[in-house]
């Protein structure tokens, strides 16, 4: 089993893949014109293997992080579901085999170079919680034990039809169906926006809400999102007097709908945040047909508390970290404390 990166020639095989072999939105190869945005940041490595007929047998989307000391990769960050996808139907030793050609070749071509290697394993929505996977263990990567928090995890939606009495009726809060409707009541509607309009309300509301943690992205950052996955998007929009409060990205594969970004202006606190378009846009991917509601990562105890007020089962993430080299990764841990450090002072200054 022979490893290489794929090309824009594999674009349409690896999708076909994804689609076939039950992979998240984040294993999408459209994510590479994402990452060429901004190339001195960040590059996209998509690794494939292939049989003797040339069909795949796996992929490996990777992430390299640029760094002004070390780089280091990780598979995707967006999303709570990436990592490694395998072919189902291969036996348990190809499997193994498979998994073992990707982390052999990673070690050759980057470990020397590189500081560290984080992988978040996919997650199989319809699989109870599992032990860590044994062959990343035997290569040396550290699993982070989450059993005890269950956290950082993603809240998942088993979507069963009719909406409105098995989900809505059978698993949703009391307490919380009772504000969604008054908020509605209060004057609160959702509209489904298809082509857009809201776009730059959205963007500014989740310009606002990534820098509350610190963050700060570009315009470009997010409506070029928009741009490459158009037909596989939607945006639900919450209005107040047909001006936008709060939204739900939400992004596509055959099976499951992901929220991706969920924003909202200090006015919507009134009418429960964020909680209206996500709540639609569950109802709507239950609606359509879809498997499963993917609502996020999940990352405290208090957004844990309010997503399973939706009925959603929390599935702990499995995150693994190998060092290539202890010391290369602890300059780059010094570097990034001086680098803290020195925007904490700049925003003390500008006070």
């Amino acid at each position: 089993m022979d490893v290489r990166i794929a090309s824009e020639n594999d674009r349409e095989k690896w999708n076909q893949f994804v689609d076939r072999e039950g992979g998240s939105f984040h294993h999408y190869f459209e994510w590479k014109y994402y990452y060429e945005k901004n190339s001195l940041k960040h590059h996209f490595i998509p690794l494939i293997i292939e049989d003797n007929n040339a069909d795949i047998l796996g992929i490996f989307p990777l992430e390299e992080n640029l760094r002004l000391i070390y780089n280091f990769l990780t598979s995707l960050p967006l999303g709570v579901s990436n990592g490694f996808l395998i072919k189902s139907d291969l036996g348990n030793k190809e499997k193994k085999m498979a998994i073992q050609s990707f982390l052999t070749y990673i070690d050759t071509n980057y470990s020397g170079s590189h500081s560290l290697f984080t992988i978040k394993e996919h997650l199989s929505f319809s699989e109870e919680s599992i032990p860590p996977t044994q062959i990343l263990l035997d290569n040396g990567y550290i699993w982070s034990d989450n059993t005890t928090t269950g956290l950082p995890c993603a809240h998942v939606l088993k979507l069963e039809k009719p909406f409105e009495q098995k989900i809505w009726m059978g698993l949703m809060d009391k307490s919380l169906r009772r504000r969604i409707r008054q908020a509605r009541k209060n004057g609160a509607e959702i509209v489904v926006d298809h082509d857009f309009i809201y776009l730059d309300d959205f963007v500014e509301m989740q310009i606002q809400s990534y820098e509350k943690f610190g963050h700060h992205p570009t315009k470009d950052d997010i409506t070029s999102i928009f741009s490459i996955f158009r037909k596989k998007i939607k945006l639900f929009v919450c209005l107040l007097n047909s001006k936008p409060i709060s939204a739900a990205l939400c992004y596509y594969t055959p099976t499951t709908v992901h929220c991706s970004m969920a924003p909202y202006n200090p006015i919507a606190k009134d009418y429960l945040t964020n909680t209206l378009p996500i709540c639609a846009s569950m109802r709507h991917a239950c609606e359509q047909g879809y498997n499963y509601y993917d609502n996020g990562l999940t990352t405290t105890p208090e957004i844990a508390y309010h997503k399973e007020k939706f009925g959603a089962k929390k599935i702990p993430l499995r995150i693994y970290t190998k060092k290539f080299s202890p010391i290369k990764t602890g300059l780059n841990d010094a570097y990034d404390s001086i680098k803290q450090k020195g925007k904490k002072l700049v925003r003390l200054f500008k006070q």
